[in-house]
């Protein structure tokens, strides 16, 4: 990545042209916060999902929030597109931090939407990201319920 270029555009999403959904784990509240109020979120590239594109991104957010928030996907929003950052680019103020010249790739969305009931682990798991379906996570109620279950055609396919 050229150095005159802090971000390089992966893909343009069109908000609302499918359904699928890529839940992302949330660690800590200025994540949230930056997801809620700058629209976006970022992913390492050496740790990211083997497919990334989806239509929506969702958000587990885990035991570091409050009791009635924690261990469940609560939001989610459209994705508007993908670009490719070192972290020092989205993070500014952390150039000494030990990943600063990491690849990450930076998810653009829109306004976070509230499910209308909560996506809970009734279980702990140990959950970094879920590939589901816009209708999987809108009548889900545990996040067993998230992962995709293949189609019969799907699994002929194979």
């Amino acid at each position: 990545m050229d150095a005159r270029h802090a971000f390089l555009i992966l893909r343009e999403a069109r908000p609302g042209s499918g359904e699928r959904v890529l839940v992302a784990v949330v660690n800590n509240r200025r994540d949230f916060e930056i997801a809620r109020t700058a629209g976006w979120y970022r992913i390492p590239v050496n740790r990211a999902p083997k497919q990334v594109g989806a239509d929506y991104l969702a958000f587990y957010l885990t035991g570091r929030f409050p009791p009635e928030q924690r261990h469940r996907v609560i939001y989610y929003a459209p994705i508007l597109a993908y670009r490719l950052a070192r972290r020092v680019a989205l993070l500014p103020g952390e150039a000494d931090h030990p990943r600063a010249q990491e690849s990450y790739f930076k998810i653009e969305i829109g306004p976070l939407r509230q499910l209308e009931h909560p996506v809970v682990s009734a279980k702990l798991r140990r959950i970094t990201f879920i590939s589901t379906t816009l209708a999987q996570l809108l009548h889900a109620r545990e996040i067993r319920e998230l992962w995709h279950k293949p189609s019969v055609q799907e699994t002929l396919w194979r």
